[in-house]
């Protein structure tokens, strides 16, 4: 039976044989000691309890740790079901370790992307990330002021009833002021 010690035994055989990088496999240590202090005994003693358990383990970390904010606490929840799942696909046997192709995910910087004309909606935190070029949106950005712009994402089919809730929310932000 595979135990709370072959977790940690595994993120350090998957960070040796560069399965894991190094800070992935640091918050996923991290995450697994969040748990730590919340498992019974038959949750240690078993990796399947703990998954069978993890929602209502999570539910009593939140009532629990009050210091950290929700959205913490479901990062610390996805970490461990990510290491549940690679451990239950890999720790198992050290041929499957061997045959695990690992993704690598390469970021570019936010200017890199404004040079390639590929700025993505969730840069300014609307949309998680659709590609405005390639999704049918318009992007309009007008500077009104220093350090102030005005910011559009509209379809390029955009209704006359569409432009018309538009028009009626700018005209209510600040109706006592005249321009």
């Amino acid at each position: 039976m595979k135990n709370l010690q072959d977790l940690y035994d595994f993120i350090d055989r998957a960070a040796k044989s560069h399965k894991y990088p190094d800070n992935t496999a640091w918050a996923l240590k991290g995450a697994l000691k969040k748990f730590e202090p919340i498992l019974n005994e038959e949750e240690k003693a078993s990796v399947s309890k703990i998954r069978e358990n993890l929602a209502p383990l999570t539910q009593k970390l939140f009532n629990r740790d009050k210091n950290s904010s929700a959205s913490s606490l479901d990062t610390y929840r996805k970490r461990l079901s990510k290491l549940l799942g690679d451990f239950e696909k890999y720790g198992s046997d050290a041929t499957k370790m061997a045959s695990w192709s690992v993704k690598t995910v390469i970021r570019k910087k936010r200017e890199e992307k404004a040079k390639n004309g590929k700025e993505r909606m969730g840069d300014v935190g609307q949309d998680g990330g659709v590609d405005v070029t390639s999704s049918g949106m318009a992007r309009i950005e007008l500077p009104l002021r220093p350090n102030m712009k005005f910011v559009l994402i509209v379809p390029h089919d955009i209704t006359a009833h569409e432009r018309t809730v538009i028009t009626s929310l700018l005209d209510s932000l600040n109706p006592t002021s005249k321009a």
